[in-house]
């Protein structure tokens, strides 16, 4: 195992037993009429518009700014937060992502559980290291629509399935569809929030 892929592994161990008994349920950031906080917002925001590079900058700096000014409080907003960092561009973007979805698990919001699993190998895949859970599909470097590297022996599909990842046969299902010109569909397997 690399020392990158080690730190990875360490880091998401780590943060699973943050703070989760002291768990806040209530959202800091202002709740708008709508009954949306800040983050819900600029998470619908970013889900509108996919190809949007620089909305997703300008809504990364948002979210670091409500971070650092520590307006982040509920489970289900650092879900939200995790969610705009998993649309970055860069390996740190990635890692936040998965330090922010594992917090959200800890603070109670067990929703964020796959976006725990899919931000890690998000972030592997972009350091050029094999996935783990089989959630990235395409490649970052090159023309490619497989899975990139991925250790399919790291765990088990019932390991997978607690953290919401689809088997492995129905990721090689959707690998099957994708190339088939059918649409893609995510490897979760628990509902969206």
């Amino acid at each position: 195992m690399t020392r990158n892929r080690l730190l990875a592994l360490a880091l998401a161990a780590l943060a699973l037993p943050f703070n989760s008994w002291s768990q806040q349920t209530g959202a800091a950031t202002k709740i708008g009429a709508d009954g949306k906080t800040v983050l819900h917002k600029i998470y619908d925001e970013d889900q509108k518009d996919r190809n949007d590079m620089t909305g997703d900058a300008r809504r990364r700096k948002e979210v670091r700014r409500l971070l650092a000014d520590g307006k982040v409080q509920s489970g289900e907003d650092y879900y939200y937060a995790a969610f705009i960092f998993q649309h970055g561009q860069k390996p740190p973007d990635y890692l936040l992502a998965h330090v922010l979805a594992v917090t959200a698990v800890s603070k109670g919001f067990h929703l964020a559980i796959w976006l725990s699993a899919a931000s890690l190998d998000r972030y592997l895949h972009s350091i050029r290291q094999p996935q783990i859970f089989g959630t990235q599909f395409g490649s970052l470097y090159e023309n490619s629509d497989d899975q990139g590297s991925y250790d399919k022996g790291m765990f088990s599909d019932d390991v997978r399935a607690l953290w919401c990842v689809a088997p492995i046969s129905a990721q090689a299902e959707i690998l099957s569809d994708v190339r088939a010109g059918k649409e893609f569909r995510s490897t979760r397997i628990c509902p969206l929030p």
